[in-house]
């Protein structure tokens, strides 16, 4: 004998489902994942310049492979990056099983630290009266505003940048399942302007994990914020 499965049961008025986007057509998946882990420099004193672009390291795509497997079991229909060599690596890994090409979108890069120095090889700190460096560097522990740090782009000037550039790539998308492999900075821009949290960087989201957002339209739905159940102990790193 063959089991049935019982009737769906109608949805009540005003059904808690309806507003999330769990019952509507034509709804776009996005799938935010955090690089791996990079290849932090080895240096003595501070170079922006080496921190700026590493590749991934052993660990890092170890991870990448670990959200790869999870990814590799849903339909994904598009996978998008940062063009920083730690999202470009990520995002080929997760793209493999799908046998998608990745779609890099600059626009999509991390925040710009350091980026207004005329040499980027400097360390900033010796640039700035330390009194000043270190009262700036109190506020951002306590507020995490980008507005904080010295020589970068300002909050709003990244918000607007992160935030426009991922509608961009769901409105190009409507309606399928999006994987962006991107960064911290833009994640939380994300999330944190869907659902107007002022922090710029309101959690640190650990090395490949997923975060979930349903968009219709001008309507988005966080789904789930920092998903890691795929990385065990000895690969979770933030």
């Amino acid at each position: 004998m063959t089991a049935q499965r019982p009737a769906a049961s109608p949805e009540p008025p005003f059904s808690v489902r309806r507003p999330f986007l769990l019952l509507d057509d034509g709804v776009t998946r996005l799938t935010l994942v955090r690089h791996g882990q990079q290849d932090y420099p080895v240096q003595q004193g501070f170079d922006h310049s080496q921190w700026e672009d590493p590749p991934l390291s052993g660990l890092g795509r170890t991870q990448a492979m670990a959200v790869s497997a999870v990814l590799g079991e849903v339909d994904v229909d598009v996978v998008a990056c940062s063009p920083l060599v730690r999202a470009v690596e990520t995002a080929g890994i997760v793209a493999s099983p799908h046998g998608l090409e990745v779609i890099v979108r600059p626009e999509l890069v991390e925040i710009k630290s350091y980026s207004r120095m005329e040499d980027p090889s400097l360390n900033p700190q010796s640039l700035v009266d330390p009194a000043l460096w270190a009262e700036r560097e109190r506020a951002f522990s306590e507020f995490v505003k980008w507005d904080y740090m010295f020589f970068g782009e300002g909050s709003a000037e990244f918000r607007e940048r992160a935030v426009s550039a991922v509608d961009s790539l769901v409105a190009d998308h409507a309606g399928q399942h999006i994987v962006l492999v991107s960064h911290g900075g833009v994640i939380n821009a994300y999330l944190g302007d869907i659902l107007g949290v002022e922090e710029d960087m309101f959690f640190l989201p650990n090395h490949c994990s997923i975060s979930e957002v349903l968009v219709k339209g001008s309507r988005k739905r966080v789904q789930s914020i920092n998903e890691r159940q795929h990385l065990h102990t000895g690969i979770l790193t933030n």
